[in-house]
């Protein structure tokens, strides 16, 4: 997979968080999971069609990484900001999820 690929699988990402939207410390509302789920899966297939495929696997695991490492309001307070106003440190915790996310469902 291209660096391309990779850094559009990221965005998809960075701009589905934008939404309200391992172990799960505190489960986010059913409703956020599956508006994230479904519109991460949608943003990954249009902007990288060769991983339409992973879509379901990669954006579960996605959620489920934000979920234990953020709590709901620490996820909608990126979600406010993340197109403008994201510090440096989230937008690696945000890349750096999206690629664990990658690798696990591509092996």
């Amino acid at each position: 997979m291209s660096l391309l690929q990779k850094s559009s699988i990221t965005c998809a990402v960075l701009s589905v968080v934008s939404l309200d939207g391992g172990a799960i410390a505190a489960p986010y509302p059913p409703e956020v999971v599956s508006r994230f789920t479904s519109e991460c899966t949608t943003a990954l297939q249009e902007q990288v069609p060769q991983m339409a495929q992973y879509g379901n696997a990669y954006c579960t695991c996605v959620i489920n990484e934000l979920q234990s490492s953020l709590t709901l309001a620490e996820f909608q307070a990126i979600g406010e900001n993340v197109q403008t106003n994201v510090t440096p440190e989230v937008r690696q915790m945000l890349t750096n999820t999206a690629q664990t996310c990658l690798q696990r469902v591509i092996q």
